[in-house]
């Protein structure tokens, strides 16, 4: 009879005792492989994808909560360039505004549940608006040009859908600090 280095004991043909499967030690030390990519029910891969995205945020200094609409190209698995259009809704300095904004993002952990974001954004607004002390909003027509960068987190289920969270800081020309938390959900299509 022999120990196996891996447990239990196992025993050669006709010594009485049953070899246990998967006591083979070099299998168990081999480390475990990347995941397999997520295939859709199609067979296709979502390594170079199209996607829309739909996101609501809340900007804290002006009070705004914008809704956002956005199309994009992801390729290489990890990075993605993206554009949006928005409307801020009817709270805050820039309520009643629409707005452009492109970006790209790196979504690391390809084909896993939980995927890192990172990236950076710039963003356009066709007016200028600030509050005074008292919250009254006031505007004028000098275009406002957003530069940021972007960091959160997105989940996976499967390899179409994405839920997401993210926050955005930078600044803005007028000049002010700008932050945002957004929350979106996202679509792809596969192109390979």
């Amino acid at each position: 009879m022999a120990l196996s280095l891996c447990g239990p004991l196992a025993a050669g043909p006709g010594q009485g005792l049953a070899q246990t499967p998967g006591s083979d030690a070099a299998a168990l030390l081999e480390p475990p492989g990347p995941p397999p990519p997520r295939d859709s029910p199609l067979g296709q891969s979502y390594t170079q994808a199209l996607f829309v995205d739909v996101t609501v945020g809340f900007v804290p200094y002006a009070n705004d909560v914008p809704l956002m609409l956005g199309a994009g190209i992801r390729f290489a698995d990890i990075h993605e360039l993206w554009a949006r259009v928005g409307f801020i809704i009817g709270v805050g300095d820039d309520r009643g505004y629409t707005f452009g904004s492109a970006g790209y993002r790196l979504a690391l952990r390809p084909h896993r549940l939980v995927r890192p974001i990172f990236g950076g954004l710039v963003a356009g607004l066709g007016a200028t608006c600030t509050h005074d002390a008292l919250g009254q909003p006031s505007c004028t027509a000098t275009p406002l040009f957003i530069f940021a960068a972007t960091g959160g987190i997105r989940l996976e289920p499967v390899p179409w859908f994405g839920v997401f969270t993210q926050l955005t800081f930078g600044t803005d020309t007028y000049p002010n600090p700008f932050g945002m938390l957004e929350v979106g959900l996202s679509f792809a299509l596969p192109q390979s």
